[in-house]
Parts: C-alpha cells; sequence; structure tokens
C-alpha cells in the first residue's frame, strides 16, 4: 500500500480509473505546506504547452488529493506520467492527521508559467470543484493562462487519452 499525493490530472478519480487504470481505496482532501502550483512543465507541443507542477515556496499551499493505492497502482501513475518528474516523498496533512506520500515533481528553474490547454485546466478545475478543494483554491486554478485550437486541440485530446492509457498498461503486474 502506498500514499500518493494528486495535484494536477490525478486529484481526478474519475481520470485515475478510466486512463490509468488505478482505482484508489481511498482518497482525501489533503494539501502540502510551503510549495506553489505552477504550470511549468513544458508539454509536447503548442497544443498542450504546460503541465501542472509543484515547486518549493515558503509560506504557499498546495491543495490536492491523498490517495490510498497499492504499490503497482503507483508504478502505474509513475509510468503513466513520464520521465520527466522525479518520485518526491512529502509530508501532506489532511484535517486531522500528517502523511508520509509519494508525488511526482519535475525539476526546473523555469520560474515563468506556461499556458497550459483549455482541456487540461477544466480537468484540474472539475477535479478541485468535486473534490471540494477550497474556493480561493479553485480560483487561483482559474487564473492560469489557457489556449485552445479548434480541432487541434480536440484531436490531441484523444491521442493524448491513449498515449496515456497504454503507458500505464505496461506496467507488470
Amino acid at each position: 500500500m502506498a500514499y500518493y499525493f494528486g495535484y494536477g490530472s490525478n486529484m481526478s478519480q474519475e481520470y485515475l480509473e478510466k486512463v490509468r487504470n488505478v482505482y484508489p481505496t481511498k482518497s482525501t482532501i489533503a494539501h502540502l505546506k510551503d510549495y506553489t502550483l505552477k504550470i511549468n512543465l513544458k508539454g509536447p507541443n503548442f497544443v498542450e504547452p504546460g503541465f501542472a507542477n509543484i515547486s518549493y515556496q515558503i509560506g504557499s499551499k498546495v491543495e490536492g488529493i491523498l490517495h490510498e493505492i497499492s504499490d503497482l497502482e503507483l508504478k502505474k501513475i509513475i509510468a503513466s506520467e513520464g520521465p520527466e518528474y522525479e518520485v518526491s516523498e512529502i509530508t501532506v496533512y489532511t484535517n486531522d492527521k500528517s502523511f508520509l506520500a509519494k508525488t511526482l515533481i519535475w525539476p526546473t528553474d523555469l520560474l515563468e508559467e506556461l499556458p497550459t490547454s483549455r482541456r487540461y485546466l477544466n480537468l484540474l478545475l472539475k477535479a478541485a470543484k468535486k473534490n471540494g478543494l477550497s474556493n480561493g483554491y479553485i480560483k487561483e486554478i482559474e487564473k492560469k493562462k489557457a489556449v485552445y485550437y479548434p480541432f487541434l486541440s480536440e484531436y490531441y485530446r484523444i491521442y493524448a487519452y491513449f498515449w496515456v492509457k497504454s503507458r500505464a498498461k505496461k506496467v507488470n503486474k
């Protein structure tokens, strides 16, 4: 059993189940102290220019979801996210406890935020609202810049779904 802190698309249980084939036994709202959410992981192209990342920043807070998953499911998440991220062990806090959990952080010195796709931003917002993250935090996410290219964005959404799903399936049982 492993604890995993999701702060991007992995806040969404629906996304974890349908795309990554990961089925948490328990998921709860949690936060990470002294980190901030940044869209500074460079995406593969102009249609998906940036993805969520976290970086150390004293006094900030990242809200997300603490998932209880199997070790195999953690391997699926890591494999499907790609080699850009490093697995980090961090302390996350729920309303009444702290947990040592794994999360993924892309090490970068890039300070500026990149735009993200409207598709990805909507995924983050839907997960944040469905899980009951704070209104202030949802407003922070809403302020992130997003791009949308008719047809290309829709095509890439389908491509990305199958690409991530295929990477998660490659993990041996």
